[in-house]
């Protein structure tokens, strides 16, 4: 846990939580920080079941130039923030499709004709969803740890700035 909190300080500082919080403005954050849009689409949980997405609530999808993420539209807002947080998670962790490979190796046939289907979205995405299977990984873990990190930050209350604490604190504050 204490590399994953290290971690978190460091893409916390690239990509502040926003205070108080708001999830889209830390989504805007996000994908500036990364270049790339951010969608979110909510669907029926019913249909993520079975899709390598772990137990059915999100999945990120990265496409060329942007990036979907699809989470169950029948859970609580909460529920739903920290779902979209978990896929954002693996977004600024680096956990794409480029880092689940070592190797480039071809693209296998059916996943080609998907490509074809699906132009907008790489072929390496489309194998990464499709070919998920470890969903203890540390990979998952991370990420939903760095889910907790930032519900919990977003929870926490707004720091008072007053004369008293900036004066006997302030080194406490960096």
């Amino acid at each position: 846990m204490p590399g994953m909190e290290n971690r978190f300080r460091e893409v916390s500082r690239d990509v502040p939580i926003p205070s108080p919080w708001n999830l889209s403005t830390y989504l805007d954050a996000v994908a500036e920080h990364r270049g790339r849009t951010i969608t979110l689409q909510p669907v029926d949980t019913a249909l993520l079941a079975g899709t390598g997405c772990g137990t059915g609530s999100g999945l990120w999808i990265a496409k060329r130039d942007s990036d979907i993420i699809v989470y169950g539209a029948d859970t609580t807002e909460w529920h739903a923030e920290h779902i979209i947080v978990h896929e954002l998670g693996h977004m600024l962790l680096g956990h794409g499709p480029e880092s689940a490979t070592e190797t480039s190796a071809p693209t296998p046939r059916p996943l080609s004709a998907i490509a074809e289907l699906l132009p907008s979205i790489s072929p390496e995405s489309i194998a990464y969803v499709l070919g998920r299977s470890d969903y203890e990984s540390a990979r998952e873990r991370d990420a939903e740890t760095f889910a907790d990190l930032v519900m919990l930050a977003a929870m926490r209350p707004q720091r008072r700035d007053s004369l008293l604490h900036r004066t006997f604190f302030r080194d406490r504050r960096r």
